[in-house]
């Protein structure tokens, strides 16, 4: 480092001749097109760069040629000599100046240009120095950007004439409709039937609706064209905002939520009587869906200074993150717009309290926390300039007169605040579905129709729905068409929806896409993916008709996709015919499973043979045994004995006769005796020659049974190595639709398992056995809830699976019993079940036992060996 006190050098004396060369060096080097002129716009020097776009191949050849002797087209030519002159005239320097330039090779190019006079000791000018830069792509951007914007203004101007045009033309019909409605059923709502009353009731919210969203349309329109004008007057705001309030008061407290105005009041002040309505009615709407029942409203007026006063909402409601305070004044933008958002609307609501506030010299502010509420304060000027003080003295109270005389204007937001009103959600439902607070009035709608007494088995024979939708009209209005032939479940969300039909497995689902916590694409893709659940038809309703999304409802595995509007009777056709193909699903289910029972039969008739072989094989050892016995005898060696002693043939005579004398009766009694022994011999023999007979017999039953055997068990010992919750799966698909109707919920949870090894069509049999026997207990389980779970874990060296039901369960003493041949609990049934598959497990290296079920029910267990070298499961999923 150099110390700044030591003198510094004295720099070398240059001569003429390097310093041009130096200043040509630095000239030539600089990134930049470098020329210079003289007084007369001749050039007297450039650098490279500069003459390379003259289309020139040294620097010096441009000595002495002027613009209009470079490749410049005559404008470009003399505009340059026109400004360098100007520059000269002046002695100031231009810079960053945009012109345009042809180069030799033909093309333009946009340059930014700095001229400097060159001045001599005296400070006369003497000629020009001038440097450029090329801009070109820049500008081009900058040009396309321009055009764009120019498009998109086009367009945009475009899009909102269309929306002005289209929301003339429905206001029209949409009042041709509403006020005769609205006549109809101030006239003749008494005389109508309670069903008509509630259809009616229910046209009028939904046109009423529309059109709030038409006025919103047009409103929006007009202020982005910059064609929507202020009308001003003399209001008495806190009055004002008081009558408003009292007309929205009881729909307010019917939906569970206080509504109340605090502050001061401002006075008369001169504001735009509709634009003020609409920013009160639009916040008031946005605190009424966002709070939850039983939460407060707070409308505060209060005066902030003589030059303005400030309106503020605040609710007690979801709150809104920080980061998305910023999106809430854009157009067209909700917090959620996905598939799942939970809150309807179009959007514009905030965007046109901030034009309207705005267009009332006004400004808006927000504030809010999440899970705490939300603050919206509109401030506006309390008079237009110094109008306030020309209409001071006609104000007072003529604002309220002209409210009760019936002024336009008053009669205008009294329709409007009516109209809002009439469009809101029914008091039994906010717009999200949500239930009702305590003690607030539940809606007038008349319980859908039901079969009449002594009918209760007509009434479980229709078909079940589950109508799945966020929207109340909607449920409402399928409910009113569908209720006279099917039973209905409703739900207003998917995660609603699942847990009924787990609970209920209905016949056919008729659900919307857009449902807030789960939508109706994610709700299909849950019930397709279920192992039992997946042939329960499902219907999905849109307001989406493009292509797209048809084509991914149906990807997503809907089996119907129905786009609204829709007519009653489409919808009615679609039901039906889902019902139809339920009814199939059904039908081919239970076929299969008969299939399944009649292969489990023939296991089982395998396991007869085998246990009559060895029942005929023990039968052919005791013939063996009685064969033996006869042929050790002593019966001939006993004859043989008495023919030495008799020491001759025994006479064939008669018995002996007692009364003859006593050695008569000796000769007589040794006659009787080898008669007797001869008789016994015969016997003998005849008994023999039976028992071959019986021998050969059982031989010829016990070789055609043990050939249909070996026919039969070709494969049935096989054994595979097999992922045990694929085969509980698959037992499920096969059989899903006998639980299904049976009205079981099916608990499933098949935890990460190692492989077992086992035969696939045996270990089925087994689970069709098991799941059967849960059925068939589920008839005695009185008023309790009826379900079956299923369910795998890993316990060690062994996998382990359980079927559990809800049913009476098996007594303690019994449980060794049910696996003995012939053994059953159940009336009618054969007791071989349970024991085929206690000697399938067995076979396998497994076992099976019953255990008490959690809530009374019976439990089964079957434990299999793992597979050698299967890999070990998580820890989670070891344990039941």
């Amino acid at each position: 480092m150099s110390d700044p006190k030591k003198p510094k050098r004295t720099p070398p004396n240059l001569r003429e001749s390097q310093k041009e060369q130096l200043l040509r060096y630095v000239v030539s080097t600089l990134p930049y097109s470098i020329w210079w002129k003289d007084r007369d716009c001749v050039y007297i020097g450039t650098n490279e760069l500069n003459a390379r776009g003259a289309g020139l191949s040294r620097p010096d050849d441009i000595i002495g040629l002027t613009d209009h002797d470079l490749p410049w087209t005559t404008e470009e030519a003399e505009h340059y000599i026109r400004v360098d002159k100007a520059v000269m005239a002046s002695g100031e320097s231009l810079l960053n100046i945009e012109e345009t330039q042809r180069q030799a090779d033909g093309s333009h190019r946009y340059l930014l240009t700095c001229k400097v006079p060159l001045k001599d000791e005296d400070g006369e000018v003497f000629g020009i120095l001038g440097a450029w830069t090329d801009i070109t792509d820049r500008k081009l951007t900058e040009l396309a950007l321009a055009r764009a914007k120019d498009e998109a203004e086009r367009a945009n101007r475009a899009k909102s004439d269309f929306l002005a045009a289209v929301s003339h033309e429905l206001r029209t019909p949409l009042t041709l409709i509403l006020s005769p409605l609205e006549r109809l059923i101030e006239a003749q709502l008494g005389a109508l039937p309670g069903e008509v009353r509630e259809e009616l009731k229910l046209i009028r919210r939904n046109t009423a609706r529309l059109l709030n969203v038409v006025n919103d349309l047009l409103d929006f329109s007009k202020a982005e064209a910059a064609r929507m004008e202020v009308d001003w007057e003399p209001v008495d705001v806190h009055r004002f905002t008081a009558l408003l309030l009292n007309d929205i008061r009881p729909s307010a407290v019917a939906r569970g939520r206080t509504l109340a105005i605090t502050g001061d009041a401002p006075g008369v002040v001169l504001l735009d009587r509709y634009k003020y309505e609409r920013i009160l009615l639009n916040l008031l709407s946005n605190a009424l869906k966002f709070s939850h029942a039983g939460g407060r409203i707070e409308v505060a007026l209060r005066a902030l200074d003589d030059a303005s006063f400030e309106l503020c909402v605040r609710d007690e409601g979801i709150g809104i993150a920080g980061d998305d305070l910023g999106k809430l004044f854009s157009k067209f933008t909700q917090i959620d717009g996905s598939v799942k958002r939970r809150y309807e609307g179009t959007g514009l609501g905030l965007s046109l309290v901030k034009q309207f506030a705005e267009l009332m010299r006004g400004s808006v502010s927000i504030e809010s926390e999440l899970g705490r509420g939300t603050a919206v304060c509109v401030r506006l000027p309390r008079s237009a300039a110094g109008a306030a003080q020309r209409h001071a003295a006609d104000a007072g109270d003529g604002d309220a007169r002209r409210h009760a005389e019936g002024d336009p204007s008053s009669v205008r937001s009294t329709a409007q605040t009516r109209r809002w009103l009439s469009a809101l959600p029914p008091a039994g439902a906010s717009s999200d579905g949500s239930p009702l607070a305590p003690g607030a009035a539940a809606p007038d709608v008349e319980p859908p129709s039901r079969s009449p007494p002594g009918s209760a088995g007509a009434e479980a024979d229709r078909p079940l729905l589950l109508l799945v939708d966020d929207n109340p009209d909607m449920r409402q209005f399928m409910r009113v068409l569908l209720s006279p032939s099917y039973r209905l479940l409703e739900a207003a969300d998917g995660l609603e929806a699942q847990r009924l039909i787990e609970r209920s497995p209905p016949h056919v689902i008729v659900s919307d896409v857009m449902m807030p916590v789960m939508s109706g694409i994610e709700l299909t893709a849950w019930l397709k993916a279920h192992p039992v659940l997946r042939h329960v038809p499902i219907i999905l309703v849109t307001a989406r008709a493009d292509d797209e999304a048809v084509a991914s409802g149906l990807d997503g595995g809907a089996d119907e996709y129905l786009v609204k509007p829709f007519s009653p009777r489409e919808l009615l056709a679609r039901v039906r015919s889902m019902v139809r193909l339920y009814e199939s699903y059904r039908k081919l289910g239970a076929e299969q499973a008969e299939i399944a029972r009649h292969s489990g039969m023939a296991q089982v008739a395998m396991d007869i043979l085998h246990s009559v072989g060895n029942t005929l094989n023990s039968a052919g050892i005791s013939t063996d045994l009685v064969q033996d016995r006869l042929a050790r005898s002593r019966l001939p060696r006993l004859a043989r004995a008495f023919s030495e002693l008799a020491g001759g043939e025994p006479d064939p005579a008669g018995p002996p006769d007692l009364a003859e004398p006593a050695a008569s009766r000796g000769e007589s009694l040794r006659r009787y005796i080898e008669l007797a022994l001869v008789a016994v011999e015969q016997e003998q023999q005849e008994t023999a020659a039976d028992v071959a007979r019986l021998r050969e017999h059982l031989d010829t039953i016990r070789d055609a049974i043990r050939a249909q055997e070996r026919y039969a068990y070709r494969n049935a010992y096989r054994t595979e190595r097999l992922s045990l919750n694929e085969v509980v799966q698959e037992s499920l698909r096969v059989h899903g639709s006998v639980l299904v109707n049976a009205r079981a919920a099916v608990r499933i949870d098949l935890r990460p398992v190692g492989d077992v090894m086992a035969n696939r069509h045996d270990v089925l049999t087994i689970l069709y056995n098991l799941l059967d026997n849960a059925r068939a207990a589920l008839g005695e389980g009185g008023t309790r809830e009826p379900w079956i779970a299923i369910e795998t874990w890993q316990d060690g060296a062994d996998v382990c699976c359980a079927v559990e039901d809800s049913g009476p369960g098996i007594p303690e003493g019994s449980r060794v019993q049910v696996f003995q041949y012939g053994f059953t609990t159940k009336e009618g049934a054969s007791g071989i079940g349970l024991h085929f598959s206690a000697n399938r497990m067995k076979n396998f290296g497994g076992s099976i036992r019953v255990e008490d079920g959690r809530e009374g029910g019976a439990r089964v267990v079957l434990a299999f060996q793992a597979a050698p070298d299967a890999a070990a499961p998580d820890a989670a999923a070891r344990t039941p």
